[in-house]
């Protein structure tokens, strides 16, 4: 932006704060508004549907101008951040009689940018989705291995984690972040470049400062990728956050083999915690979800998202769920409890970050006052599960920080906290001082407007008060003329359309009373804010233990509540690869088939050494995508730690899991259907292992037919005899069940369909053996196909079928049948065809109609 030495000083300090900002939107406070210039102000007007406008000239330009009211900046806020932006705040740091006072009449009030608002840093209620984590991560590369340093600053959650190159996608699809940076631009991750930083020694340094340790053992020794990555990611927060607070828990250093590895098509295909249209509903968090705290429902969609591999972990988490399962009215009690919780980790996030007000320190109060009355319930129950006794004392320890903030603070604090009044009566006696001391000086000030009705005779005569003039006395100006008297004690300060406004030495006098003792006990409210605040601040790492443990005790009352409602078991864990599950069900489209009135067919599995690898076959529509994938969202539900929608199952843990189920491209990568399908299927082959489930459907329909059955061939071979996972195939190419004779651990299924009377009845049932057809044309029939174009496949199948029984070759007899000719080569005439051409029943007299029908006869009976 060209800048001239005709500048006023405003733009000069503008430009300025807009090169300290870079490519970031700045808000530029000026009085009661943060207004935005140049191409700044076009990007946010068209982005907010604000009017743009012009203010002054710069190089004999008009400048472009839009602004938002700086009491509701937070709503701009969300919907630029949204819209992909980055804003920096800069404020006003004095107010302008400070500036006046140390500068002179025309000094101009400074601004410093005071934060940087990005999608991965923000603490406000109103910018977050409440049931949603927030994670800000970083990546970094140290040799062959990557770093990657994630953390939630609404809630203080931090994480370090190590991987390989392979792994990096999976770990940041599981995470989900709202914001990514690195050092430099990472292939295949969408990354923002982070503010330095990025070196081991530098993370080193930061975590140490950041926590006060001297050495980093107690995190896990994380390796220098881990290092390299919490140095980019605190070197971003200084940056952002400037001198805000900052809420980060100790660093949890997530080690390789804790949960189950998902890359992101996986996720994609099972809809984990997003459906296909991007929203959590339909998806499978969207149908277990039975929370009834934000916190809870964080931590369910985190626990979806990262199913664990330790038995024993899983098993806790089981038994916890077991225990709110068994007894329903337990169970409702603790969910009524839960339910008047707020949301304590969050309000602490903003407190910290010096975002918070009273209002925050209130949810404190009640938060971990009901934490401690919860503790006191389930103390009473017994026997109680190993993990729910370890988060008992979590629940309590805060009685002291309670009843401070109890006899500090009013029941219900105000929004608005400029005007005061959040502090309690009794609390602060030379507050309540000033208080008495305001009171009383506007109950002066009420006197003194009836003194002066009764002495000017004016009965609409006001004593009012704004935030320009103070106090003031208002009269109609048609009774001005009764206070303009040279000794009417009275003195004019402003004319507008119909008042006028007078001052007097005794309003003068009471006023400068009520706004004295008015600017102490505001200042004194802030002294005490500010004060309980550091109180909460100082008690964050037990407060945010407090947090976890009302989250995870949500969790396991919200799956129990799930399981009974959809009579969902408890599964069993085993170490060896096995999977077996009896009547087995889909969620989600359960759940979608009752909104209908139909009825979910549940279905069986028993993968085990002899029968790894199950080969099926049925006609589309028939429920093989669902089978497939049910399987996998029961294994996923089962290691997370939650029932499962099955009458029994039985899990050998497994280590990773894919899914290759759909079709789809990515246009924006060069990459059609097939080409997508065959990365993924590449992927599959070269990371799964002997104990990773893996979902497959219909693998090589994307190519001719002859390339995609030699493919899927190759696959299922490879499957079989080098990856060794257990594995569902689904697919169209009946000939693979030829590999049965060959491959000792394949088995070969069907799903169920009949023809009854010329129709298809589709029967979702997974049965043992090969489907006996493919039934495709009576389903594209059912799709709504014109009869001519089934017809005419019709008979292309039988020209095929004859070909490939008398040469045994898929497409023998083609080059003999031209597929866009007519069946016949001429056309033969058809009588009865005419005849129905030729009737016009609109026209038709009913003795006319009558007759045709009769002609109608004759001819079908000649025809015949």
């Amino acid at each position: 932006m060209a800048r001239s030495d005709a500048q006023t000083p405003m733009m000069v300090q503008y430009h300025r704060l807009k090169a300290e900002a870079g490519d970031a939107l700045l808000f530029y406070r000026m009085g009661d508004f943060f207004e935005l210039f140049f191409d700044d102000a076009k990007i946010a007007a068209q982005c907010l549907d604000i009017a743009l406008t012009r203010r002054g000239e710069n190089e004999g330009a008009p400048i472009p101008m839009c602004g938002v009211p700086a009491h509701s900046a937070e709503s701009y806020l969300a919907r630029l951040i949204k819209a992909g932006h980055r804003v920096a705040i800069a404020e006003q740091t004095e107010s302008p009689a400070e500036a006046r006072k140390a500068r002179g009449s025309k000094a101009l009030v400074d601004r410093a940018i005071i934060r940087l608002v990005t999608p991965g840093t923000l603490t406000e209620e109103t910018l977050l989705a409440p049931a949603s984590a927030n994670w800000l991560a970083a990546v970094a590369r140290s040799g062959d291995e990557w770093g990657i340093a994630a953390a939630d600053i609404s809630t203080g959650r931090f994480e370090l984690i190590c991987c390989e190159a392979g792994e990096l996608g999976a770990e940041l699809a599981r995470l989900s972040p709202a914001e990514t940076i690195a050092d430099s631009p990472v292939p295949g991750i969408f990354s923002a470049i982070g503010k330095g930083g990025f070196d081991s020694l530098t993370g080193e340094r930061s975590l140490k400062a950041q926590f006060a340790v001297t050495t980093l053992d107690g995190f896990g020794a994380p390796g220098r990728a881990e290092l390299a990555a919490a140095g980019g990611l605190l070197a971003y927060l200084a940056a952002t956050q400037r001198d805000a607070g900052l809420l980060l828990s100790a660093p949890r250093r997530i080690a390789r083999g804790t949960h189950v590895a998902i890359d992101p098509a996986t996720r994609d295909s099972l809809e984990i915690t997003r459906s296909a249209t991007g929203g959590i509903a339909g998806s499978l968090l969207g149908e277990v979800d039975r929370c009834v705290t934000a916190a809870g429902r964080r931590l369910l969609a985190a626990d979806l998202s990262a199913p664990l591999l330790d038995r024993a972990a899983i098993e806790a988490r089981l038994a916890l769920v077991q225990f709110f399962h068994d007894d329903q009215l337990r169970r409702e009690n603790i969910r009524d409890a839960l339910k008047a919780m707020p949301d304590i980790g969050r309000a602490l996030g903003r407190l910290v970050a010096g975002r918070g007000g009273p209002r925050d320190l209130a949810q404190l109060r009640d938060g971990l006052a009901a934490a401690s009355s919860l503790r006191k319930d389930l103390e009473s129950i017994t026997p109680q599960p190993d993990l729910l006794r370890q988060m008992l004392p979590l629940l309590g320890g805060h009685a002291a920080m309670v009843d401070r903030l109890r006899i500090a603070l009013v029941d219900s604090p105000p929004i608005d906290t400029s005007k005061g009044g959040y502090i309690a009566e009794g609390y602060d006696a030379a507050l309540d001082g000033l208080r008495a001391a305001s009171l009383d000086g506007r109950r002066a000030i009420a006197a003194l407007e009836a003194r002066y009705r009764d002495a000017t005779g004016v009965a609409s005569l006001k004593i009012r008060h704004n935030a320009v003039l103070g106090y003031h006395i208002e009269v109609a100006a048609r009774h001005a003329d009764r206070l303009m008297a040279p000794d009417s004690g009275f003195a004019h300060r402003q004319t507008l359309a119909g008042v006028v406004r007078f001052n007097s030495p005794d309003l003068h006098e009471e006023a400068a009373k009520v706004v004295e003792a008015g600017g102490h006990a505001l200042a004194a409210e802030a002294a005490h804010l500010e004060e309980l605040t550091k109180l909460a601040a100082d008690a964050s790492t037990a407060i945010t233990a407090t947090a976890d443990a009302i989250a995870r005790i949500d969790v396991a009352a919200g799956n129990a509540a799930r399981a009974a409602e959809g009579q969902w078991s408890l599964p069993s864990l085993v170490e060896h690869p096995c999977l077996e599950i009896d009547g087995g069900r889909h969620p989600v489209v359960e759940h979608a088939l009752s909104d209908s009135g139909e009825r979910f067919i549940a279905n069986d599995v028993s993968l085990g050494p002899n029968d790894r690898l199950w080969l099926i076959t049925g006609p589309n529509m028939g429920g093989k995508s669902t089978f497939l994938r049910q399987c996998a969202l029961i294994v996923l539900l089962a290691q997370a730690g939650c029932f499962v929608p099955a009458v029994r199952a039985k899990v050998g843990l497994v280590d990773r899991l894919f899914s290759r189920v759909g079709a789809s491209d990515n246009l924006a990568r060069g990459r059609s259907t097939f080409m997508v399908e065959m990365v993924e299927t590449a992927a599959i082959l070269s990371q799964a292992t002997p104990n990773s489930l893996v979902i497959l459907d219909e693998i090589g329909r994307g190519t001719s037919t002859y390339d995609g059955l030699a493919i899927a061939w190759a696959v299922v071979e490879a499957m079989h005899d080098e990856v060794k996972a257990r594995t569902l195939f689904a697919t169209h190419y009946h000939e693979l069940t030829l590999l049965a004779d060959r491959l000792d651990s394949l088995s070969l299924h069907h799903v169920r369909a009949r023809e009854w009377k010329g129709e298809l009845v589709l029967l979702h049932e997974v049965a043992d053996g090969p489907a006996d057809r493919s039934y495709g044309i009576a389903v594209a029939r059912l799709a709504g196909l014109p009869p001519t174009v089934v017809a005419r496949a019709r008979s292309v199948l039988t020209k095929l079928e004859a070909g490939r029984d008398a040469t045994g070759g898929i497409a023998a007899g083609l080059d003999e049948l031209p597929l866009f000719a007519a069946v016949d080569p001429e056309p033969v005439a058809d009588p009865l065809m005419d005849a129905i051409e030729r009737f016009e029943p609109d026209r038709m007299s009913p003795r006319e109609a009558l007759d045709a029908l009769y002609e109608l006869k004759r001819l079908a009976a000649e025809r015949s």
